[in-house]
């Protein structure tokens, strides 16, 4: 749009504008302008409230990934003591396997280490 041919038209509504300001009684006047006034105040506490929101969420994050980091963590829980006709009852049982999850999935290590991997975990 070429705002050469709105001009005129701008103009006119200008003046009309300048008019109706000019009937408002002083009272009004003060009215409107703590009104926008309280407005523009308004729009600048949205930004800082969406960064006590992003700070909540970054705190919540380190929570949680402390919790996490506290369970992996823990020693394994000791078994209670067992009396030899305990042993005995549990005996029968199949031999522990050696398999770890390396052993179980090799390439889901080896593709950690790729840079595919290393990109997707930037995004």
């Amino acid at each position: 749009m070429n705002t050469g041919e709105h001009a005129p038209f701008d103009a006119a509504l200008r003046a009309r504008h300048a008019e109706a300001l000019d009937q408002l009684s002083p009272r009004v006047r003060a009215q409107l302008a703590q009104r926008r006034h309280a407005a523009l105040r308004d729009q600048a506490q949205p930004r800082a409230r969406r960064n006590g929101l992003r700070y909540a969420i970054a705190g919540f994050a380190a929570i949680g990934a402390l919790a996490l980091g506290l369970q992996l963590q823990r020693p394994p829980s000791l078994d209670p003591p067992t009396t030899p006709a305990t042993v005995a009852r549990t005996a029968p049982t199949a031999a522990p396997r050696g398999d770890t999850l390396l052993d179980q999935d090799p390439e889901f290590y080896a593709w950690l280490a790729s840079p595919d991997a290393q990109q997707l975990a930037m995004e």
